[in-house]
Parts: C-alpha cells; sequence; structure tokens
C-alpha cells in the first residue's frame, strides 16, 4: 500500500455587517478530501481526526477556533462559521480586512495508511453600523445668552477599526435648525444665541464611511431670563403581577401623575412632559416605552400607567406581594419659559401566588 498525500485546503468566509449584525455573512466550506492523492487504485480516503492547536475536535459536531467553529465530517465535509460576537472579528471593516485561523486534519485510505494536513480558514470583514452608545440629555439655554454644546465622541460607536464618522444636525423632525442655531459638523459643535423660549428638538446623524449611519434625538430647552427654573421631583410607582390560574386573577397597573410634587415658584407657570427615556432609549410621549419588566405610557400632562410584562419569567418567579422587582424610567419637564428640570420614576413590581 501506497501512503496517501493529504494536500494543504483553504476556506474564506465573511462576518456579518450592517445594522446589528443584520446582513451578508458567508460560512466557509467545502471538502478537504477533494485534493488529496492516492496512488493506489480503489482506495477510499476518510477523515479520522481533528484539532485546533492542542484540542482534539469531534467528527460531526463543531470545535472552537480562535475567531469561529468549524465542523469536519468523516466524509471530508466542512463548514466554518464565523462568531459573530468576537470583538476582533467585529473589527473587521473592508472585505479586504482579515483574519485567519489553522485546522489541522489527519485522513487515512481503506489499508489504514495515515497523512495530515491543514485547512486555513481566512475571514473577511463587513461594514457596521455605527450605534447610539449614549443618549444626550437635555440642554438648557437662555434668550439672548450664547449657546453652544459639542456633541461628545463618545456619543456615537462603531466596532470598525480605522472608522470615521461624519456628523449632521437636522430639527428633531428632520427640518431644518431653527434660525439662531447653526452646526459644525467638523466639531460636532451647536451654537448661536435663542431669540425665543420653548423646547427645540434637534436631531444628529452619525454616517461611516460606508454610508450606514446611526442617530439620536434631544431637546434644547430655552428659557427666559429671570424665570425660575422648576424642580422635578422623584417619583415611585407600585404595580403587581397577575397570579392564579394561569395568570386569570388579581393584578395592578401602576399609575399617576410625574408632574404632581413637582413646583415652580414663579406664578402662573405650567409644566410639562417633553421627554421620556429608559435607559439609553428615549420614548415618545403617550406611546408605550419598554422596560425590562413592563412598558410605561407617560404622556405630556404628566399622567403614567405601567403595565407589567406578564410574560416574563422573572415577574412571575415572583410569589408573594413583599418579592419585588424595580425599574427606573426618567423624565423631563418644562415650564411654561422653557426651563426644564428631570427626575426618575421608579417602578417597584410586586408578586402574586400562581397556581401550580
Amino acid at each position: 500500500n501506497t501512503t496517501p498525500t493529504a494536500v494543504a485546503d483553504a476556506g474564506d468566509a465573511t462576518e456579518k455587517g450592517g445594522v446589528a449584525n443584520g446582513s451578508g455573512g458567508v460560512v466557509a466550506s467545502g471538502n478537504v478530501l477533494t485534493n488529496d492523492t492516492d496512488p493506489d487504485a480503489g482506495d477510499t480516503k476518510t477523515v479520522t481526526a481533528i484539532k485546533f492547536g492542542a484540542t482534539s475536535g469531534t467528527l460531526g459536531s463543531a470545535l472552537a477556533g480562535t475567531y469561529g467553529s468549524l465542523v469536519l465530517n468523516a466524509s471530508g465535509a466542512y463548514s466554518y462559521a464565523v462568531n459573530e460576537t468576537n470583538a476582533a472579528v467585529q473589527a473587521l471593516r473592508l472585505s479586504t480586512n482579515t483574519l485567519s485561523e489553522v485546522f489541522s486534519y489527519t485522513m487515512r485510505d481503506t489499508a489504514g495508511a495515515t497523512a495530515t494536513a491543514n485547512l486555513t480558514v481566512t475571514i473577511h470583514g463587513a461594514n457596521d453600523a455605527p450605534v447610539l452608545a449614549v443618549q444626550t440629555t437635555t440642554q438648557n439655554a437662555t434668550v439672548g445668552s450664547a449657546f453652544s454644546f459639542v456633541v461628545p465622541t463618545t456619543t456615537f460607536t462603531d466596532v470598525d477599526s480605522g472608522e470615521t464618522l461624519a456628523y449632521a444636525a437636522t430639527a428633531a423632525d428632520g427640518t431644518a435648525l431653527p434660525a439662531w442655531l447653526s452646526f459644525n459638523a467638523t466639531t460636532r459643535t451647536f451654537s448661536g444665541t435663542p431669540t425665543a423660549g420653548g423646547t427645540y428638538g434637534v436631531k444628529v446623524t452619525a454616517t461611516d464611511l460606508g454610508g450606514l449611519a446611526a442617530n439620536e434625538t434631544f431637546n434644547i430647552a430655552v428659557s427666559v431670563p429671570g424665570n425660575t427654573t422648576p424642580t422635578a421631583v422623584a417619583d415611585a410607582g407600585d404595580a403587581t403581577e397577575k397570579g392564579g390560574v394561569a395568570n386569570g386573577s388579581g393584578g395592578a397597573v401602576a399609575s399617576g401623575n410625574v408632574l404632581t410634587n413637582d413646583t415652580d415658584p414663579d406664578s402662573g407657570d405650567t409644566k410639562t412632559v417633553t421627554a421620556v427615556v429608559f435607559g439609553a432609549t428615549s420614548g415618545t410621549l403617550g406611546s408605550a416605552l419598554a422596560g425590562t419588566y413592563g412598558s410605561l405610557v407617560l404622556n405630556a400632562s404628566g399622567a403614567y400607567s405601567y403595565a407589567v410584562n406578564e410574560t416574563n419569567a422573572a415577574v412571575q418567579a415572583l410569589r408573594l406581594s413583599t418579592n419585588t422587582l424595580s425599574e427606573v424610567f426618567s423624565y423631563t419637564m418644562r415650564d411654561t419659559a422653557g426651563a426644564t428640570a428631570t427626575a426618575n420614576l421608579t417602578v417597584t413590581i410586586h408578586g402574586a401566588n400562581d397556581a401550580p
């Protein structure tokens, strides 16, 4: 019997890109035995072993490498899937940006003679969209006084190495900024002198070199000189999960008004909610904003209601009223002259006994 010859193989995979790895991606696949040779007539070739470094794998099962995992079958057929959570993989911006790793395999012929060769997998990059990392809070300005605000470089991030972001700004609804306000895209700076009080919504868009973008909206609250800034006071609400058979009984929605305990010393001033946020996620007044354990609807009037997510496992695990979970939303309110204040609304979810 003549010993067979195992010939080195190469495969190419591509990471996913776009928004939240939502597009593209290619698995490397092929057959390592195709280019292996055996001069003995009638001999068959079979893969008998697979290794990554010092780690031996099992044929037909995934063997983890540094940047992904390989499944190699005894027939020689293989597939390599990229690990999309690997930071080095995500940092690849272009198809020409690559990483590679090497697996070794052993094959044998019918008579039992063996040979070993390498399979080198090259991972190619793909453009990932930037993301909003830190939501900008409401910025305060005063009529007749110069205003300036620099959007921090940490507001948006992009996992791709060597990425450059270009910035642009409009009003929150996509129209032009108010006449008194300008935006320098190079320095990311808003500047101008307000001419009238009120709340101005602005939208900042960050676009990467590949044309993918992320954006945020925030408010510039312009107050009138002589106006006293209102005080927003923290609020608390209590909700109860449903219990009984198949969540068929009980349950209480948390409700109230976040403006009731807020104060403003200026006579005649009214108070209005202008924004609501959960973590880094901005909500829309009058619409449900999802938290971890339920969703909050907060209106401009300050009235709110919080409904428990009865499908949440952590909520359902609460057995007694004294067993609780809590989550925090923040809201911004303003007075008639445009001055703003921010406070938190903490909702506590109480348990209820569920039937077996």
